[in-house]
């Protein structure tokens, strides 16, 4: 009897080490080691509704009936980029592509974890001049391209309207509104109650500004931005809240465009579908506000494919790879009703594309050379810092030059300290 029971118990133990044995396999299937199966792996922090429009579009490609479909595998931004981390230094269980932020593309090619898309390319329709410009670059490192750009994320601006018709009429037929405009939309509207600019996310807003009046976010490959245009920056926004044409902090400033109480709201293009769901009047989508009308810059972020060293690459995997990003350059539509834009030249043949209201920045060559996308060493501690002390300026609870000071010693710790 005893010999029975040792005799199943060696059998359940070699029947469940196949099992997982199989399931390490199957778990291998997330890696970019080909284990039979003809599909592509796609990391991606992109979820929710955004990540749902990017799904339909794979949905898409995979109905062509491929060799290789794709398989998108979504993750949560902060626990994307530590898989990503994890998986790269150690070459083990990387995804067969990538889609990651721009202005990451340097920081991960500094760190010698990606491999150049270049002898994929040859012979495909994926070549610079069949991108935006800004967006290509971005993946460009030491003239080999590391980064295959996706679609575009733009810090934009809807606008009422009828509200402009109002208070500042023919302000928006030239597609630009300056912070000019802006003060004397806010010097009409205020005795009514409308402010002229919603203020929502602050970094953006102090970005856009920053660069539009001639600022840069480094100087000989260090962060810079303990200097006066980030001072005339901040009072700018200051003047704006002094007189009463920008919200407070805290107040929902997409709830008070939508109930017409705001004139100009700078937002992201991602904002698209709430703007859509507006009944009450008319809105447009145009350009951030500009310090000055005759030379426009629009500030951006272009995600990129990224293909990550893998110790078990597979070059059939990676030509079928490249097959499918060819194939979003005519067929992105779904992806971008989220409201980004695409970077493929070729969907300004798509007239569906077209007649979204955020194709106006691709439209013109004005729009494509506005693009800004910002690379700078050390932004996103510049851009974090800001962001978490900005009100604080703007409200007067901090003296701005002391507290640029602070800022620029805390980022330059932390570029030491990365």
């Amino acid at each position: 009897m005893k010999k029975f029971k040792f005799s199943m118990l060696l059998s359940v133990i070699i029947v469940l080490s196949v099992v997982l044995m199989a399931c390490s396999n199957g778990g291998k299937s997330t890696t970019s080691k080909d284990t039979g199966k003809k599909e592509i792996l796609l990391w991606t922090s992109m979820t929710g509704p955004d990540g749902d429009l990017v799904q339909k579009n794979i949905d898409q490609y995979n109905a062509t009936n491929p060799e290789y479909k794709v398989k998108m595998v979504r993750i949560e931004g902060n626990a994307f980029n530590n898989k990503l981390a994890t998986v790269a230094r150690s070459r083990q269980g990387v995804p067969d592509v990538a889609l990651i932020a721009s202005e990451n593309v340097a920081t991960y090619n500094s760190q010698g974890v990606l491999d150049s898309w270049d002898p994929y390319l040859k012979g495909t329709g994926i070549s610079a001049d069949k991108y935006v410009k800004a967006a290509w670059d971005v993946g460009t490192v030491k003239g080999k391209q590391y980064g295959i750009p996706a679609t575009l994320g733009s810090w934009v601006m809807y606008y009422n309207k009828n509200l402009v018709d109002k208070y500042v009429p023919g302000a928006a037929d030239d597609g630009v509104i300056t912070y000019e405009e802006i003060e004397k939309a806010g010097a009409a509207a205020k005795k009514d109650g409308i402010l002229a600019m919603g203020f929502s996310w602050g970094m953006q807003n102090f970005s856009n500004l920053y660069l539009q009046m001639g600022g840069k976010f480094s100087e000989n490959g260090k962060p810079t931005i303990d200097n006066e245009t980030s001072v005339a920056t901040v009072e700018e926004f200051k003047k704006l809240l002094d007189q009463g044409y920008m919200n407070k902090k805290g107040e929902d400033t997409t709830k008070l465009f939508k109930t017409g109480k705001i004139i100009f709201m700078p937002e992201g293009t991602w904002m698209l579908s709430t703007m859509q769901e507006i009944k009450d009047f008319t809105w447009g989508e145009t350009f951030t506000p500009q310090w000055d009308a005759n030379k426009i810059i629009q500030g951006s972020g272009a995600d990129q494919f990224a293909l990550f060293k893998s110790k078990d690459r597979n070059d059939a995997k990676v030509k079928a790879t490249v097959k499918f990003i060819d194939w979003l350059r005519n067929n992105q539509t779904e992806w971008i009703k989220s409201g980004a834009n695409p970077t493929a030249l070729d969907m300004l043949n798509n007239t569906e594309y077209t007649k979204m209201p955020q194709s106006f920045l691709l439209k013109t060559d004005k729009g494509q050379k506005a693009i800004t996308i910002v690379t700078d060493p050390g932004y996103s501690y510049i851009f974090g810092e800001i962001d978490n002390s900005l009100w604080d300026m703007i409200q007067g609870k901090v003296a701005i030059k002391d507290q640029l000071k602070k800022i620029q010693q805390t980022v330059n710790d932390k570029m030491a300290n990365q």
